[in-house]
């Protein structure tokens, strides 16, 4: 595995044996947040959703890139029923909170509905890689967001790991929200043309 490119400024200890243990698929300090108590997931499927029912059609794979860190990961996270552990964890690293370097694992439903999404957005010509903005945030950034004035909420799902902000390359995020809309994947936010947020809570909307 291509190891990660490290941002400029951040080229420390705790920075790369984070990364190895990322790659690797093992915990090598506490400080990469994969021993940091949380809530147990909810299963990540839901009988009675859209989601639920192309289920059995969706191909797993996921072409992912961090917007904050230029990282990507290409995998298939599920293959003959079952699913790929270093594949997830690599997901999970993508998704972590990179300001903190904690990595604990994704619901995931998030993944299912990005890939139906991906299958979708490849069907209609699109390349189908997901762009992601914001996925798992620790209390530390979100304080830190707030201070900013950047309007994360501190009951946000983000910071339960069920939730991304992400756009999807060469599609408005309002059609992205349209499709997330209609497979009931949990919240949908819109954020004008910035982005589409998702999230495995309850079917609900928001923004314009």
């Amino acid at each position: 595995m291509t190891p990660r490119p490290v941002p400029a400024g951040r080229f420390d200890r705790r920075s790369m044996l984070c990364a190895l243990g990322a790659s690797l698929s093992v915990p090598l300090l506490s400080g990469c947040g994969l021993r940091r108590r949380h809530e147990p997931l909810p299963p990540p499927m839901r009988a009675g959703t859209r989601l639920d029912a192309v289920f059995p059609q969706v191909d797993s794979y996921l072409d992912v890139r961090n917007a904050h860190t230029d990282e990507r990961v290409a995998v298939r996270f599920m293959s003959d029923g079952r699913e790929n552990r270093r594949a997830l964890r690599r997901l999970d690293w993508m998704f972590r909170d990179w300001r903190d370097e904690e990595a604990p694992d994704i619901d995931r439903r998030i993944y299912w509905a990005l890939a139906a999404m991906s299958n979708a957005a490849k069907r209609n010509g699109h390349s189908g890689q997901v762009t992601l903005l914001s996925g798992y945030r620790t209390a530390h950034t979100t304080n830190l967001l707030q201070s900013r004035g950047a309007g994360a909420s501190s009951t946000s799902y983000h910071m339960r790991r069920r939730a991304a902000d992400i756009r999807f390359e060469g599609i408005p995020p309002q059609q992205i929200a349209q499709l997330a809309e209609w497979l009931e994947v949990g919240g949908v936010g819109r954020y004008g043309s910035r982005f589409t947020h998702i999230d495995s809570g309850p079917v609900r909307t928001w923004g314009s």
